[in-house]
């Protein structure tokens, strides 16, 4: 398993192998999410990725695996609202790894390059967030050490 940083020339493979694929299933399996199919979907995605590319206070890395992506992680920098002592997070905003691929190390890989890329940035701690039906990922994140430390709890509107 290979792991490195996502680059402006892999952009296209890591939006239709990757990052349609986890929006695609994080829809069909998350309640509250429904993707938005429109024809400009990928420009979205291309922009988006883009603008963290040239952003120093984010980071994507893919894992490669016999020449071909099989997950990503992304991570950004945070701190507490001004009010707070400034103590810097990294909080990975998405990890996905590809359903073929799962259970055989990609995730802890990719997880430990979010890791590492905070260390580098003297985070503190690294957060996330997690469905709480999802026992792959929890056993994932469990096993690499982090705890559950808040609850987000929401209520629909409708």
């Amino acid at each position: 398993m290979e792991i490195v940083r996502l680059r402006e020339a892999e952009l296209e493979a890591f939006l239709t192998e990757l990052w349609l694929p986890a929006k695609r299933e994080m829809a069909a399996t998350m309640t509250g999410y429904e993707l938005d199919e429109r024809d400009d979907v990928r420009e979205t995605g291309r922009s988006h990725y883009r603008s963290r590319l040239a952003d120093d206070e984010t980071a994507t890395y893919v894992g490669r695996e016999d020449g071909a992506l099989v997950g990503y992680v992304s991570a950004e920098l945070r701190g507490p609202a001004p009010i707070f002592e400034a103590v810097r997070e990294c909080h990975v905003s998405d990890l996905y790894v590809d359903p073929d691929t799962r259970r055989r190390g990609a995730g802890r890989a990719l997880l430990e390059a979010a890791e590492e890329w905070g260390r580098l940035h003297d985070c503190a701690h690294l957060d996330l967030n997690v469905d709480a039906d999802n026992e792959g990922a929890l056993a994932l994140y469990e096993a690499a050490g982090l705890n559950a430390e808040r609850y987000q709890m929401q209520k629909s509107l409708d």
